[in-house]
């Protein structure tokens, strides 16, 4: 697997970028700062990179069917049009989460979203249905992290960063329902902490590693094999979506990291990837 070097992309001034998302109807990337409560978009022809948010903090978010922003706060679901206020839609309230982090919505418009705990197993997954109803889906996890879908749908993965595995769940697209996972991956501390993931149009699990001593990108297939290691420069990278008009590339975000001399961009840009990825899911959420 042939993959091209991370070169320093985008500068902004973050502390925490994550949740990187492409939106190929308008051909622009947007992503989160989550520590500043900002949300930040990249249009792809023109090469601006604007802050289209500034108010709570964002763990994650996703685009609405009807062109919103479903903003997962820390303690609530708000949608948001830039330029007009964000509205709260849904408070959240759980005792044993501080905020949301990662989500991504699924083919049926349905949002899995994970939350930081307030210790290191009392955070978890929750799935937000289509009217709004909140239910938690797995537990056990202080940071509940990155997501994704096989491309049949099949499987559902899940990362726990605090116990540095990638969980492999059956997915049935039909309710939402996650069936009894496997550990695709089983981390140790060489490896850093699994954060984000993406995956490809083949399938392939694209894992970013946070303070990763080697490899900060390790691709797996679908069945746990490592593909591929790579080295990336920040070693505080957060997460990776597929970007482009042909999602032939791959946007990794990074956090602010002083100690960190090789970091010198907010999100770095792999130009040469082997495999294109995927449209990901617009948001169906109806309250």
């Amino acid at each position: 697997m042939n993959i091209g070097p991370a070169e320093p992309w985008l500068n902004v001034g973050a502390k925490l970028c994550e949740n990187p998302l492409w939106d190929a109807a308008s051909e622009a990337l947007y992503w989160t700062d989550i520590p500043n409560g900002h949300i930040y978009r990249h249009a792809w022809a023109t090469g601006e990179t604007e802050r289209i948010y500034a108010d709570k903090v964002v763990g994650g978010f996703t685009l609405q069917a009807d062109g919103s922003f479903l903003l997962f706060r820390e303690r609530d679901v708000a949608s948001y049009r830039p330029g007009e206020a964000p509205r709260t839609l849904a408070s959240f309230e759980h005792e044993g989460s501080t905020r949301f982090n990662d989500v991504i919505a699924d083919p049926e418009g349905r949002v899995f979203a994970g939350t930081i705990g307030r210790r290191g197993d009392s955070g978890g997954l929750f799935r937000m249905d289509l009217d709004g109803s909140l239910t938690q889906v797995a537990g056990g996890s202080g940071i509940a992290n990155g997501m994704g879908f096989s491309p049949d749908f099949a499987y559902f993965y899940w990362v726990c960063s605090t116990r540095r595995r990638l969980h492999r769940f059956p997915y049935n697209r039909a309710t939402g329902q996650l069936g009894d996972p496997i550990i695709l991956f089983q981390g140790d501390e060489v490896d850093g902490y699994p954060d984000g993931m993406t995956v490809d149009s083949e399938g392939n699990l694209y894992s970013i590693r946070w303070g990763a001593k080697e490899h900060g990108l390790v691709v797996f297939d679908p069945h746990g094999k490592i593909l591929h290691k790579a080295a990336l420069p920040p070693r505080a990278s957060s997460s990776a979506t597929f970007c482009g008009p042909g999602l032939e590339h791959l946007a990794v975000t990074a956090a602010d990291d002083s100690a960190d001399k090789n970091r010198e961009a907010d999100l770095y840009l792999i130009r040469e990837m082997p495999i294109a990825g995927r449209e990901e899911h617009r948001s169906r959420i109806g309250l």
